[in-house]
């Protein structure tokens, strides 16, 4: 409003120079506004509790399995990259899997759990293969084995599905893990 020669507030503009310097003064008097103040440093506070209170209201509350349910298991990151081995979690459910044998045409999978299982089915996800029962190599069936096919690919993927508790666990992870090589240092 300088061309009127009045600005917002109480003190006139006076030319181009004058209005600047009016309006920086205006500037600094806000930010000593106790109420601009307060509400500077309220804001971000009630934007976090904002935050945490739409999770805790609309959030998945965490439950335990329910026989007959299916859930996903998450590949660690150790899945990801040629480790020797792939952990698999949801919650304190846990399995992982290690190769354990390769031959020319197959590759062994040792599959070990935290908990009991009933069953467990792994396989390769192309077309025609067919997924490979596999079998308890202990009295508490926490350690089954399976050979599978030898993967084609790297960017090929593997199918695990398990049973506990009546409960149905399932993954799918790239096979990169499987490609472990020993250098004979561990």
């Amino acid at each position: 409003m300088c061309e009127s020669g009045v600005r917002p507030g109480r003190a006139l503009c006076r030319g181009a120079q004058g209005c600047a310097g009016a309006a920086l003064r205006y500037n600094m008097i806000m930010f000593t506004n106790k109420h601009v103040v307060v509400a500077m440093l309220v804001a971000p506070v009630l934007a976090i509790m904002a935050w945490f209170a739409v999770d805790h209201f609309i959030g998945e509350k965490p439950h335990a399995a329910r026989p007959g349910e299916a859930y996903s298991l998450l590949a660690r990151s150790n899945c990801r990259y040629d480790s020797g081995q792939c952990d698999l979690v949801n919650g304190d459910f846990e399995l992982t899997l290690r190769p354990k044998g390769m031959a020319e045409t197959s590759v062994g999978i040792e599959l070990v759990s935290k908990h009991a299982l009933q069953r467990a089915t792994i396989g390769l996800a192309e077309a025609g293969a067919p997924p490979s029962a596999m079998a308890a190599t202990d009295a508490t069936a926490m350690r089954w084995m399976a050979a599978i096919s030898q993967p084609i690919a790297d960017d090929s993927t593997l199918r695990v599905a398990v049973v506990a508790e009546g409960a149905t666990y399932y993954a799918e992870v790239p096979v990169v893990f499987l490609r472990f090589e020993n250098d004979g240092t561990g």
